[in-house]
């Protein structure tokens, strides 16, 4: 079993490479980032608890309430310092309270990712004694760190990690692509939308757009639940199924839906078709 560790800066210093997009507009953006991430990383059944590391109170309100353990971002003197030692902080406090876990760093700005693809690789890095890592899409980066059976996670984030977590002797891991795409610009963010996004970066983009599969299905009340592809199951009514003119559903057909911001599904319809305005 893991325990996972995710920094998180003060959303107000987040994604400066959105640009040119306002800062409020960065912040609303990261923290949903982070939303989606954990969401899909606690429903892995590998992962026995995420430590968020943060100086932030919004973000550390917020990712509490979806299950994550809040720890206060320690001082460091720079950025990258205060990255690593964030994760360095978290691990350390991990190991001290969960000696029996085995501690990673996932990085947060991972709308798309998938339970699926964190939890194979999971999987993957158990069997390995040592610490193992996994690149970003762009191939210089690093999303996720995990360290070894015995031994610190020694994190090496920053500019080119990828080589540095290699140098260091991490073994590098193969992933699907939504571990592997994090966001640091708007062309990572249209990438991120093509894989697809979770609820909570559909609705702060400002469509509430996503696609999902049938899970059930009630002729009677036109009601049941469809799974995201973030791995997460919403509920829809009556009411969401009649304004996207469908007369039937069945299990596993794909289906495009909105939501609003509390996730609550307002329409849905073929994958293939477009929604009502």
């Amino acid at each position: 079993m893991w325990s996972l560790v995710i920094p998180v800066k003060r959303l107000s210093a987040a994604k400066t490479r959105l640009a040119p997009l306002p800062s409020w507009r960065r912040a609303d953006l990261a923290l949903a980032f982070v939303h989606d991430c954990v969401t899909a990383a606690l429903a892995a059944p590998e992962v026995a608890q995420i430590l968020v590391v943060t100086a932030d109170d919004a973000a550390a309100r917020g990712l509490a309430a979806l299950g994550a353990r809040i720890i206060a971002e320690p001082e460091a003197p720079d950025a990258l310092d205060r990255l690593n030692a964030a994760i360095v902080h978290g691990a350390e406090r991990s190991a001290a309270e969960r000696p029996e876990l085995r501690v990673g760093a996932l990085t947060g700005d991972l709308p798309s990712l998938r339970t699926e693809e964190l939890s194979e690789v999971l999987r993957a890095a158990a069997e390995i004694e040592g610490r193992s890592f996994v690149p970003d899409a762009a191939g210089s980066g690093t999303t996720l760190l995990l360290g070894p059976a015995h031994g610190p996670l020694e994190p090496r984030f920053g500019l080119d990690s990828r080589a540095g977590h290699a140098r260091s002797g991490a073994a590098e891991l193969a992933a699907g692509r939504t571990l592997r795409q994090d966001v640091d610009t708007l062309a990572d963010l249209e990438s991120a939308l093509r894989l697809g996004v979770g609820v909570h970066t559909a609705h702060k983009i400002g469509l509430g757009l996503m696609q999902g599969t049938v899970r059930s299905f009630d002729p009677a009340t036109r009601g049941g639940t469809v799974l995201l592809d973030d791995g997460t199951e919403l509920p829809y009514d009556a009411a969401a199924f009649d304004a996207g003119g469908l007369r039937l559903a069945r299990i596993g057909q794909r289906v495009a839906l909105r939501a609003d911001a509390a996730g609550r599904i307002t329409a849905l319809t073929l994958a293939t078709l477009p929604l009502p305005d």
